[in-house]
């Protein structure tokens, strides 16, 4: 006896009539419609799926669809600017960040710049200082050609 899960798989595997199916589990299956009331409502609605794709129309697109896409992009691309203030416009507006949001992003953005300029500025000399020293430890280390 075949039950309603494995009849679901087989009728996605091998369509809506049962006698097409393959010989080793077409009686199973055909015993399963005819005792349970769910598989045959299983199988009307899967029947009725089919109709619906049997009987969905395909429309051929245009001939001149190729050149109309080509033209749309020509004109965006022509459309836009290629200035970095541009750039950083069309990216947040792709990320579609809501105005509050956008602003405190801003905002956010430029106090950590700010902060950036501060810690440059206030320690510029340290990297002299670190140079300094490894150049001495090496001095030290290396007296007269000899290593201590």
């Amino acid at each position: 006896m075949m039950d309603m899960k494995k009849f679901e798989e087989n009728l996605l595997l091998y369509g809506t009539n049962v006698n097409h199916w393959p010989e080793e589990i077409r009686q199973a299956g055909l015993e399963a419609l005819e005792s349970s009331s769910e598989i045959k409502a299983l199988l009307a609605e899967h029947e009725h799926f089919e109709r619906v794709l049997r009987a969905r129309s395909y429309e051929e697109p245009s001939n001149n669809l190729a050149q109309r896409i080509i033209s749309a992009s020509l004109q965006q691309e022509q459309k836009a600017s290629r200035s970095p203030g541009s750039f950083l416009s069309v990216l947040l507006n792709e990320l579609h960040f809501p105005k509050p949001a956008l602003t405190a992003l801003s905002m956010a953005m430029i106090l950590l710049l700010i902060i950036g300029f501060v810690i440059g500025f206030l320690n510029p000399s340290d990297s002299v200082l670190n140079a300094q020293e490894e150049t001495g430890l090496h001095a030290f280390l290396y007296y007269e050609g000899e290593v201590i």
